[in-house]
């Protein structure tokens, strides 16, 4: 066995000693002393620093089965690597391990993992004033029982850790808020970024350090060490538990990202993420971005390497001026349409006032939190402003269905509900549909203050 380059396989890095080979099968085989999981803890940790594959030798032929070191919160284990069940020439350089092999991959006993494309579960608001860097370091290896190797795996669009901050960031910002046209705000990347690292100052990662501080929102800091950024994080190396690794934080408008990569518009070097980088899961993934990405960042297992990018969490948003999150390329069309209206009325009736809020965290109702997709906040002269709820409804799938069968009774708690479905938006159907939401929010604000002298008038084509 030996140590390859990562999705380079045929140029080695390392050749394992027989012993070193012997544990890692005992390992995964359950069959490991104490001393072969010491050893086989050793190889993997080393494959990971080296950013590289283990090649197995099981099989005669060019082609052998890989193996990749992952390191989870808590454990180090490793992932075999194959072709996938629907496209299996895709990587025929990846075969599957010999049947005698602890590796081999049974297939049938191995159910695929499938993703979650919507779940129901709104967040509640944190209130506390600290948050959480990275967990230490993994020192031992995860139980890879036969129970463990088999069991069905879900992946769902929950935000991570990392992407629950993010979310009390842009709430304390107000980034999720578009406050009324009369209030003559103008946005830009800069102005937003610079709200984002001032709603930071609120948040401690330690009793002395500010998120603020410890983050930066220029990607060029990530590969020069005498960056003011990387300067603080050192200055801070005294005041981290040892229970707790040295963190910086990235807060980066990113044009894309991908499984593990992440490309900053203010550089032309991607960042390269040690885990997988989560986002939400809904919609077309080709019209998700751009996004507004928050990294994990720290200098090695033993604190003492370059910056490496350990976890990242990207957020779609509206666009780089507004940063405004939505959570798929549909949730953006609806925006578009609901900056329209705001437009539109403020022409129209330049005393009805419309504030436009994308919901982070739940909202309280007698009968269960409930998370909306938008709230429109509407007042009209000097009358109590009125609450509209604006729902997207993006995808066809029996659970999101059912999801938002759940949802629907408590948003009408909050408010008068207007639904927006993908074929409201077609080319054919866009003009209508706007119209429809024109004429359904003067009348909600006329029914609420019997305001008789509101019209739509003819500014809704």
């Amino acid at each position: 066995m030996r140590i390859v380059v990562r999705n380079s396989p045929a140029h080695g890095l390392a050749t394992l000693e027989e012993r070193e080979a012997v544990a890692l099968r005992a390992w995964y085989g359950n069959a490991a002393s104490s001393e072969d999981e010491a050893i086989a803890l050793s190889v993997i940790k080393r494959s990971r620093l080296m950013d590289g594959w283990i090649e197995c030798d099981c099989l005669p032929g060019r082609y052998q089965p890989l193996l990749a070191p992952i390191q989870q919160e808590h454990t180090y284990t490793l992932r075999r690597l194959l072709p996938k069940d629907e496209d299996p020439d895709r990587h025929e350089e990846r075969p599957n391990h010999a049947h005698a092999c602890p590796f081999h991959v049974d297939k049938d006993a191995a159910p695929s993992r499938f993703d979650r494309g919507y779940q129901l579960r709104p967040l509640p608001k944190s209130e506390r004033s600290y948050i959480d860097a990275l967990p230490a370091i993994p020192g031992r290896l995860a139980d890879v029982s036969a129970s463990d190797r088999i069991r069905s795996v879900e992946r769902n669009d929950r935000p991570s850790r990392l992407g629950s901050i993010l979310w009390r960031v842009l709430d304390k910002a107000g980034t999720n808020v578009i406050p009324p046209l009369q209030d003559e705000r103008d946005f830009s990347l800069g102005d937003q970024l610079a709200r984002l690292r001032s709603a930071a100052r609120e948040f401690r990662v330690l009793r002395t350090w500010t998120l603020n501080a410890l983050m930066s929102t220029w990607a060029a800091d990530y590969r020069d060490p005498d960056s003011r950024w990387q300067r603080l994080i050192a200055t801070s190396r005294p005041d981290w538990p040892e229970t707790v690794r040295r963190t910086g934080f990235m807060a980066l408008f990113a044009t894309s990202v991908s499984t593990q990569t992440i490309m900053p518009a203010s550089s032309a070097r991607k960042l390269d993420i040690l885990a997988k980088v989560r986002q939400p899961l809904r919609g077309d993934p080709t019209s998700r971005g751009p996004f507004l990405t928050l990294l994990n960042v720290d200098f090695g297992d033993h604190d003492d390497g370059p910056a490496r990018a350990v976890q990242a969490y990207a957020q779609p948003v509206y666009n780089g001026d507004t940063l405004f999150p939505v959570e798929s390329g549909f949730e953006r069309d609806v925006t578009h349409l609901l900056f329209w209206l705001q437009q539109s009325l403020f022409e129209a009736a330049p005393e009805l006032r419309i504030e436009i809020t994308k919901p982070l965290f739940a909202s309280d109702t007698p009968i269960g939190p409930c998370r909306p997709d938008f709230i429109l906040n509407v007042s009209y002269g000097a009358t109590h402003s009125l609450n509209l709820i604006i729902e997207a409804f993006g995808m066809e799938s029996d659970e999101y269905r059912q999801a938002k069968e759940v949802m629907l009774p408590r948003a009408k708690y909050l408010g008068p509900l207007f639904g927006i479905f993908p074929n409201d938006l077609a080319a054919a159907n866009a003009a209508e549909t706007a119209r429809r939401l024109q004429s359904w929010v003067i009348d909600q604000v006329r029914h609420a203050g019997n305001l008789s002298s509101l019209s739509a008038g003819g500014r809704a084509s």
